[in-house]
């Protein structure tokens, strides 16, 4: 009888540890969880930093009317009327003709 009863206890015992350890609200679960949440933290600091430098423009923009229509200028490739708006590649190089040296032209 006692070892039945020993047997039915390691049963219990086993379970219940199993449990804690694997069970929702366990040991692995409470570690994948401390894992997403430090993520998800990183993530919030980046979004947080960006939305600062958001409003720093932001107010920048608010303030002038210069830097507005700089802005849209800029980005949206905005014209006023009369301008003639000209878009270069960015890897575009301007190569200017060499210059000959004022001794050199003075001598012909």
């Amino acid at each position: 009888m006692q070892k039945i009863l020993l047997i039915i206890f390691l049963c219990i015992v086993a379970v219940v540890i199993e449990q804690l350890n694997y069970g929702n609200g366990g040991y692995q679960n409470n570690q994948i969880i401390i894992k997403q949440i430090t993520k998800q933290q990183a993530i919030n600091e980046d979004i947080a930093n960006r939305n600062s430098l958001l409003e720093i423009k932001i107010a920048g923009m608010k303030g002038s009317m210069d830097a507005l229509e700089a802005r849209a200028r800029y980005e949206l490739n905005l014209i006023k009327p009369g301008e003639t708006l000209v878009v270069l590649p960015e890897n575009y190089i301007i190569k200017l003709p060499a210059q000959k040296n004022n001794k050199q032209s003075k001598e012909k």
